[in-house]
């Protein structure tokens, strides 16, 4: 088992289509997604909302807001990749290269992607993936999520 790390989205501002997520697998290690939540903190009506994971070969390492990964154990060193969030405009959000898993939420039930061990994405070296809210909400909503990753090598 490699080194296990959460990424947090903590209240993001949503009101356009978004990449929620940018994972980047670090140029020595691969990278396994454990797990995948997103829940909205303040709309209380509903709304279906399609949530897309893909991998991508679009650089966003310098798109979006920072995030950085915490070690789920004390004394593990800091992720070798990048985690991305909150990747917005149009021009810059990530192109479709392989889309992995598409499926609609009700908004206020929130969405979980958690996978059996055998069909967990696996992002090879330097790989990405993305997390994508596809269509944008009827008005600002805050969205808050995590990722549970895991890095094996570097």
């Amino acid at each position: 088992m490699g080194r296990m790390y959460v990424a947090v989205l903590d209240a993001l501002s949503v009101s356009a289509v978004c990449e929620l997520f940018n994972v980047i697998a670090p140029a020595d290690s691969v990278v396994v997604i454990h797990e995948i939540q997103i829940s909205q903190d303040t709309i209380e009506v509903s709304e279906q909302m399609p949530l897309l994971i893909f991998r991508t070969a679009t650089d966003q390492s310098a798109k979006g807001d920072a995030c950085t990964p915490a070690p789920l154990s004390v004394g593990t060193p800091a992720f070798g990749g990048t985690v991305r969030t909150n990747v917005l405009a149009a021009a810059t959000l990530a192109t479709e290269t392989t889309l992995l898993w598409r499926e609609s939420q009700n908004i206020l039930n929130g969405w979980h992607y958690l996978p059996t061990p055998e069909t967990r994405i696996v992002l090879s070296p330097s790989g990405t993936l993305c997390v994508k809210l596809d269509v944008a909400p009827a008005g600002a909503t805050v969205f808050s999520g995590t990722v549970v990753l895991e890095e094996i090598g570097g």
